[in-house]
């Protein structure tokens, strides 16, 4: 019995406290950071004067009611520093304000034609965003834009409120409706193009994820209503197509790429990886078995240094033609592939950790084409109606149309159905999702 036990001891020895030994002597010595990855993402201060940013702006819309704004964005932020700095949570209070009446969205109906259907009760409900109207009109004003990151985004950080800056473009534009039923065309151009000239400079500027993600939105509102216009007042905007041809000039290449909000992306994770228990990446609270796990199999720097490598893939991957990158959308982050023998031994905790959280962003760099082609479908709906071609003459200015017009994902002249009049282009689920009202099988449409 004595040798039975001891042979038993022996091959548990062998076959499982030895190896152990082993894995944790591995997992004993770390790498070298990359000096790279340890540059990226790092919290820099804004080159825009706060007095100057509209970023403040943005912020100053969730105030509450009758406070003052500039001063509330100013404490917000205030606030993010102090807690980054003091490692601690952010102390909000809450916020009071009063419930507004749902508007319409531009990019799921017509407005124009609900705005006519009952203008008495769209002007009541206007009244209650007057404050807000009178901030998104100073954001709009703004002359630069820049998210204030100056300091760690951490796990627990509060992102800014954007729910009522959309609420308030959605009003904005109800506003400009009122004004094409109350014949003011001109006034209803000038409120659009101020609001797109300022989500153009917002998605060139933008710094992080959601906030160029809500920018995409908020343009795409802009393209749907005046899409509306055009398919229900031509005749009206034909002397002002001049003017529109220009609102909706090519968005600048650098505008659809997503460095700037990547890099902030990889500061956000690179800042969890340090300490992934107490950031709370690990969703454990801390346990024994958590702290155990990391302490003895976690390899922070490597851990680091594997997901800049694989960032860097991602980024440029990211500045593929539009065609690849849809035919492409459901594939795996560059750099996480299938698992090997290796991986359960050298860093086994960086490398789950890495593989659970390894988004593509490639939909949302999809959101940015599927807005570049919007914004192509309309510009060459402006052509068509400032050339008086008819439906005879519109197949043939579609097929002769200049490069800036044609469609992203193909390289060639948007899409024309003589039989429906629907000048068109495929988008991707992204855009679908919001199910526009010009959408009809997942091809987004101009009726002309």
């Amino acid at each position: 019995m004595k040798k039975v036990l001891k042979w038993i001891a022996i091959a548990v020895l062998l076959l499982v406290v030895l190896p152990v030994a082993v894995v944790i002597a591995i997992n004993l010595f770390d790498d070298k950071i990359d000096p790279q990855a340890a540059a990226l993402g790092e919290p820099r201060a804004s080159a825009i004067p706060e007095t100057e940013n509209g970023y403040f702006a943005v912020l100053a819309i969730g105030a509450p009611d009758g406070a003052d704004a500039a001063a509330y964005a100013r404490a917000w932020i205030a606030e993010a520093r102090a807690a980054a700095k003091e490692n601690r949570a952010e102390k909000r209070d809450d916020v009071k304000r009063a419930k507004r009446p749902d508007m319409c969205d531009a990019i799921q109906k017509p407005c124009l034609a609900a705005v006519q259907e009952a203008a008495a009760d769209w002007t009541g409900k206007i009244d209650a965003y007057q404050e807000d109207l009178a901030r998104y009109e100073k954001l709009i004003s703004s002359r630069a834009y820049e998210e204030i990151l100056d300091y760690p985004f951490r796990l627990d950080a509060h992102l800014p409120n954007y729910a009522p800056v959309m609420a308030a473009q959605r009003a904005y534009l109800v506003r400009a409706a009122l004004s094409v039923q109350a014949g003011k065309i001109e006034e209803a151009l000038s409120s659009v193009e101020r609001d797109i000239a300022f989500q153009r400079l917002m998605l060139g500027s933008s710094r992080t994820l959601i906030g160029k993600m809500v920018t995409v939105a908020s343009y795409t509102r802009d393209l749907a209503f005046l899409a509306d216009l055009l398919q229900s007042r031509a005749a009206e905007l034909k002397p002002h197509t001049a003017r529109l041809a220009e609102m909706l000039k090519p968005i600048a290449p650098g505008a659809l790429r997503m460095d700037a909000a990547l890099e902030s992306e990889f500061g956000f994770v690179k800042h969890g990886l340090h300490n992934p228990s107490a950031t709370g990446f690990m969703g454990g609270g801390g346990s024994p078995m958590e702290s155990a796990a990391l302490h003895l199999f976690y390899k922070p720097n490597a851990t680091l240094n594997q997901y800049y490598a694989s960032h860097t893939q991602i980024m440029a991957s990211l500045r593929d033609p539009p065609a690849v990158l849809a035919a492409e959308k459901d594939k795996t982050a560059p750099g996480f592939g299938e698992w090997k023998i290796l991986h359960f031994i050298d860093n086994p905790v960086g490398r789950i950790l890495l593989q659970v959280g390894a988004p593509t962003f490639r939909p949302y760099a999809l959101r940015l084409h599927d807005l570049d082609a919007y914004n192509r479908l309309v510009g060459l709906g402006v052509e068509i109606i400032a050339a008086d071609a008819g439906l005879d003459g519109a197949g043939e200015i579609v097929a002769k149309s200049d490069a800036r017009f044609h469609d992203p994902y193909t390289g060639k002249p948007m899409a024309w159905d003589a039989g429906t009049r629907q000048l068109s282009f495929k988008a991707n689920e992204g855009l679908v999702s919001r199910k526009p009202f010009n959408m009809d099988k997942g091809r987004l449409y101009l009726r002309l």
